[in-house]
Parts: structure tokens; C-alpha cells; sequence
């Protein structure tokens, strides 16, 4: 194992999309460093932060879900590796519309 991370290592892209208050920035920050927060500020934007565990580096594109940045969505997912859409399976009014 130890040999073979000298040679051997991944990265990718990642861009996460979804409806305002998804859990994007939650999902991000608890892969990242484990820490849950119930106080969330909706991202402005977006927010880009590269996560690395063992060997494996993945750059991850969290998008503003507001409408107005919805248009943002298509740049920030050409040329990544996975695109991810996030739901809120808590939220049933934003299931069902």
C-alpha cells in the first residue's frame, strides 16, 4: 500500500447541483472534515474546495441552487467527472413540484 501511493494517485471533478437549501454545501463540508452545522448560509455563487483522502483528489463545484443562479449551473458541469443532483428528501413540497 505504502509503494504503490508513491505512484498512484487520483483526481477528479465533481459538481454538485440541486434546489436551494439541498444540503450541497452541508454534504461538502461533512465528506470534507466530518463537522455538521445546522446553521447554513445559502451559497452566494458558488463555492469550490478540493477534498483529499488517500490518494484520491477531488475538486468539488457547489453551486448555488437559488433560481438566479441556476443559469451557472451548465458552465460550472462541462468537463467534470460527475455531476451530482442533490434532493432534499425531508422537503415533500419540493418533491412533489
Amino acid at each position: 500500500d505504502w509503494f504503490r501511493s508513491l505512484f498512484w494517485k487520483e483526481e477528479m471533478e465533481l459538481t454538485l447541483v440541486g434546489l436551494q437549501c439541498s444540503g450541497k454545501t452541508t454534504f461538502v463540508n461533512v465528506i470534507a472534515s466530518g463537522q455538521f452545522s445546522q446553521d447554513m448560509i445559502p451559497t452566494v455563487g458558488f463555492n469550490m474546495r478540493k477534498i483529499t483522502k488517500g490518494n484520491v483528489t477531488i475538486k468539488v463545484w457547489d453551486i448555488g441552487g437559488q433560481p438566479r443562479f441556476r443559469s451557472m449551473w451548465e458552465r460550472y458541469c462541462r468537463g467534470v467527472n460527475a455531476i451530482v443532483y442533490m434532493v432534499d428528501a425531508a422537503d415533500m413540497d419540493k418533491l412533489e413540484a
